[in-house]
């Protein structure tokens, strides 16, 4: 399972008032904005951080170990999930190329992967299976693009040759120093606001602002200095209000070894040949059995005498479920949507299930969740499966079984035609290769052989890939737990 923490991006924060408003109810006098006073205050900042140490560096090393909650991620809905992210990006100025180490602990499972980019070419290692793979999405500008935004020290070293684009707020306190406000607005309607230190020149704080993907805020304290140059040893990130992370170790360093940085494995040999899940794709799985969508917004559509049961992704459903009734000829209402498990993306876009009329099929224990994200949802239009229950929907029977992934998970079963349909436990982009084994789906499989079912087929709805019985329980019979090899601090602590 490829778990990209560089993904963790995009959320909004509350609008900036007018300056004259806030500085007012700061009680800190407004002052007149002009680009006199943002370069001052942007040189103040360059001198805080390096000055020409910072800005005349050829490549730069940035360390960020942190831990912090996946809300919505849990094995059960009220617990978030804890990730551990430790990740050192190096960037070669100079050469316009970066490469990122990082290690990863979420849910069961461990990841340790380099990723390594240079000209239009990025090649991810995966270094606990010897693998790799290319990845040219995370270009110079996404590679890292969530370690650079979280660095105090990378931001101010953009801000320096960014001073005709930022407008002067005025001033606000935090923690009782003034801080003097500097906004910076994208053409794509993003906006960061800086608070720096009237006093020191250092950032405190960032806000950003985005227009559709939620609220963020950085907050750096216990500035030190190393090799000349300024950072913060502790940066805490929150969203909506929440804490999101919150940093254990951060360093940095000026000139780094950039051989160790950019080389790679030569003994690593290519995951194989992936899906291409750009295109919208409709396909007949078997008898009665229908899948649909784009990306990783894909449905299963199990038909029945006079009605189809979905099951999936509910934010596409509409489009998904109008191209599989041409597919298959059958103009039926769509009855049931069986809702697998509790997390985000498979409680997202509930509401379009239940406007084409169809009933919400989910564990007993989700039920306060599922209203949570199901605005339009009536009791009548809840059918809840009893704890650890075997139930039968037409011809489909669905197990509420406990997984690695979820505490209360709903196993969808077609003994007709002897598939097994779940959601993101053994989902792979590869379309022959055996993919990567993990934690999650070990467990899943002696969830399956303790059910003792007639299993042919598994299918994994997130995906177009499919599995024989056979090869899945060779694959996780196999498994071994990784561990930290030699040579790599960055998860020897575990």
């Amino acid at each position: 399972m490829k778990v990209i923490t560089h993904l963790v991006t995009g959320f909004l924060l509350l609008a900036l008032t007018a300056f004259c408003g806030v500085a007012a109810k700061n009680n800190v006098p407004a002052k007149t904005a002009s680009s006199d006073e943002v370069k001052s205050i942007v040189d103040k900042m360059v001198i805080a951080y390096g000055g020409d140490a910072l800005l005349q560096a050829n490549s730069v090393k940035v360390v960020d170990y942190n831990k912090g909650p996946w809300p919505g991620e849990g094995e059960s809905p009220d617990v978030p999930e804890l990730w551990r992210i430790n990740e050192e990006l190096t960037i070669d100025y100079k050469n316009r190329r970066k490469s990122l180490l990082s290690y990863r602990v979420p849910r069961s499972t461990l990841d340790l992967e380099k990723w390594v980019q240079q000209g239009d070419s990025t090649i991810m290692y995966d270094i606990l299976h010897e693998k790799y793979s290319e990845e040219n999405w995370a270009n110079f500008d996404r590679l890292g693009a969530s370690l650079e935004r979280s660095s105090d020290t990378l931001q101010a070293r953009r801000l320096a040759s960014l001073t005709a684009e930022l407008e002067y707020l005025g001033d606000e306190y935090f923690r009782g120093r003034v801080q003097q406000k500097l906004m910076l607005q994208h053409a794509s309607g993003e906006r960061y606001t800086y608070f720096v230190d009237n006093t020191s020149g250092l950032i405190h704080k960032i806000l950003r602002q985005h227009p559709r993907a939620g609220e963020m805020l950085y907050v750096f304290s216990n500035h030190n200095t190393a090799a000349k140059v300024a950072f913060a040893r502790d940066m805490n990130f929150f969203v909506n209000g929440q804490l999101r992370l919150s940093s254990v170790h951060r360093d940095l360093t000026l000139e780094p070894d950039l051989t160790a940085a950019f080389s790679g494995y030569a003994h690593f040999t290519p995951w194989g040949e992936t899906f291409d899940s750009s295109e919208f794709t409709a396909k007949k799985l078997s008898t009665g059995v229908y899948q649909a969508g784009k990306g990783r917004a894909l449905t299963v559509f199990i038909e029945q005498a006079d009605h189809y049961i979905a099951m999936g992704a509910a934010e596409a459903l509409a489009e998904n479920f109008a191209e599989i009734k041409k597919l298959s000829l059958q103009d039926k209402p769509l009855k049931y949507f069986v809702v697998t498990h509790h997390h985000n993306a498979n409680v997202r876009g509930l509401d379009n299930a239940l406007a084409l009329g169809a009933t919400l099929v989910i564990a007993m224990q989700h039920q306060a969740t599922i209203l949570k994200h199901a605005n339009t949802a009536q009791p009548d239009k809840l059918l809840l499966i009893p704890e650890r229950a075997t139930f039968t929907l037409g011809d489909l029977m669905l197990f509420d079984i406990a997984t690695a992934h979820a505490q209360h998970y709903l196993l969808a079963y077609l003994p007709s035609a002897g598939i097994v349909l779940a959601e993101d436990h053994y989902v792979t982009e590869l379309k022959t290769a055996k993919p990567r084994i993990y934690q999650d789906m070990v467990r899943f499989a002696q969830a399956l052989e303790e059910l003792k079912l007639d299993v042919k087929t598994l299918v994994d709805i997130r995906g177009w890939r499919q599995f024989s019985m056979k090869e899945f329980s060779q694959w996780t019979s196999d498994f071994t737990p990784k561990t930290c090899p030699a040579g790599y601090p960055i998860c020897v602590d575990g």
